[in-house]
């Protein structure tokens, strides 16, 4: 068996060969145990005093025994002969009990008796407590979009650090209007206050209502106005194709075929925007699908090109009546070539979240 004593480096403590005496060391004697934070969420942590257990080897002409033929061991690997544990290490209020357990391996060091101690947790400080009203006060929460897709903007006007806190809304993105929006309490953010010294009152819940976001009609038919709509989605169409000199041999016209009409209360998702150009990321979207024949050559009536037309809008906001204000609607014009039959084109817009309005 080797014999080692301890010898304290200048970086690293090390165990040398020597001719120290022997005996028993309660290795407990060596080991503090440290409490940090706001009382009810304090921390416990342990550090082992190496420059007093070399000064007590040195004074009391002890050794430490090794298994190990190894001529040096580190603090690190002495430490992990220690086996310490403790038994709680977290949420810990001023008074309770934390247990300190040593389960030396008696199979690398031989000499170094370990146990269980007890320490009284003290010296947490006193939080502060952040309550329902002065959240409420300082956050200043504004809600944006449509309802059942709505999304909060958060200013933070807390005083001191508290103020660049981030907070968030539980199922922000859905809101409707009327709905009370809640804090998201998140172990980050529960982190963040108590670094600052806070803790959230026993009674915290602030809510915040939501209201200002645009109604979106569920179903077409439930416009109030919604002929007023599909008279301007005609003249749209009418403009867009109109004919042109029909009779002439360098004149144009038209032949015109309705398909459907088709209505989209929420977009998707992003993706979207690469089908129905920059209206797709809209709300509220009534379109009519058209097969369109264009015809030149005055009485010779040669067919020159067909494709598929959609025209119709977007944001289609709902007032108090159910009404849609037709000065805010913005326009969807999309076509799609002769390589896309009139079903395929279809098929396209249900899979976009279009459905068929009866009428």
């Amino acid at each position: 068996m080797k014999k080692f004593c301890l010898f304290l480096g200048t970086v690293l403590s090390v165990f040398l060969l020597s001719g120290c005496g022997q005996g028993n060391i309660e290795m407990l004697d060596f080991v503090d145990v440290n409490f940090r934070g706001l009382d009810t969420r304090g921390t416990a942590s342990y550090s082992v005093d190496y420059e007093r257990l070399h000064n007590y080897l040195i004074e009391n002409d002890k050794e430490l025994e090794f298994e190990s033929q190894n001529v040096y061991y580190d603090d690190q690997q002495l430490e992990e002969m220690l086996g310490i544990s403790l038994d709680k290490s977290s949420d810990l209020s001023n008074g309770d009990s934390v247990t300190l357990t040593l389960d030396i391996d008696s199979s690398k060091v031989k000499n170094l008796v370990g146990g269980d101690k007890e320490f009284v947790v003290e010296g947490l400080d006193e939080a502060k407590k952040l309550t329902t009203e002065e959240l409420e006060k300082h956050l200043v929460v504004n809600f944006n979009g449509v309802s059942g897709l709505g999304s909060a903007t958060i200013d933070n006007t807390l005083p001191g650090d508290l103020g660049y806190l981030g907070f968030t809304l539980v199922d922000d993105g859905k809101f409707k209007n009327g709905d009370l929006a809640k804090i998201e309490i998140t172990e980050d953010l529960e982190n963040r206050l108590a670094d600052n010294g806070y803790l959230l009152d026993d009674d915290f819940d602030p809510s915040f209502e939501v209201k200002g976001l645009d109604e979106v009609a569920e179903k077409a038919t439930d416009i109030a106005n919604l002929d007023d709509i599909k008279r301007m989605i005609d003249e749209e169409v009418n403009r867009s194709y109109k004919d042109w000199n029909p009779e002439a041999s360098y004149g144009s016209r038209y032949e015109i075929k309705e398909e459907g009409l088709f209505y989209r209360q929420f977009v998707r998702d992003s993706n979207d925007s690469q089908f129905s150009f920059n209206s797709a990321t809209n709300n509220g979207n009534l379109v009519k699908i058209l097969s369109v024949k264009r015809y030149y050559g005055g009485t010779e009536n040669k067919l020159n090109t067909e494709f598929t037309a959609i025209i119709g809008f977007s944001d289609l906001f709902l007032d108090e009546e159910n009404k849609v204000n037709v000065a805010d609607l913005i326009t969807i014009k999309d076509t799609k070539d002769s390589t896309y039959s009139v079903e395929s084109v279809v098929q396209l817009y249900e899979g976009y979240g279009y459905n068929r309005v009866e009428e």
